[in-house]
């Protein structure tokens, strides 16, 4: 389960596209994937949270 960041229950770990919109449409995983993203950025760049 991944929260609105994409970042599951394990650090470092984060989800996007169809696995966190489900069977959806490619825009909507195309967002997720986008998001999950960011957060991976701020992640690796030493910001251990994600907002």
């Amino acid at each position: 389960v991944a929260d609105k960041n994409g970042a599951t229950s394990i650090p470092g770990v984060f989800a996007g596209g169809d696995i966190v919109t489900g069977a959806a449409t490619v825009i909507l995983a195309m967002g997720a994937g986008k998001v999950a993203a960011r957060s991976i950025h701020q992640y690796l760049m030493g910001d251990g949270h994600t907002e």
